[in-house]
């Protein structure tokens, strides 16, 4: 049995993210993350380890540092991947 906190993200016509953090009652495995999301009537799922969630932070941090300067080249960010 998992256990965990339960956020979503997003609007009816545009789609939403839902985002669980599962923690096993058993302790069978390790904490992870589970991304559903959902768009026109069709829903993803994945499931996110610790590093893979550590990466996604990192990616969607530097996709609002871009989108707050307006996409102009960051500061100390000569490399992007």
């Amino acid at each position: 049995m998992h256990h965990g906190l339960l956020r979503t993200i997003g609007r009816e016509r545009t789609g939403w993210i839902s985002v669980q953090l599962l923690t096993d009652k058993f302790l069978r495995r390790d904490l992870a993350v589970k991304l559903d999301v959902s768009r026109t009537g069709a829903t993803e799922s994945v499931l996110l380890s610790r590093i893979q969630l550590d990466r996604l932070i990192y990616e969607l941090t530097y996709a609002r540092l871009v989108m707050m300067t307006k996409g102009q080249p960051l500061e100390g960010c000569h490399e992007h991947h």
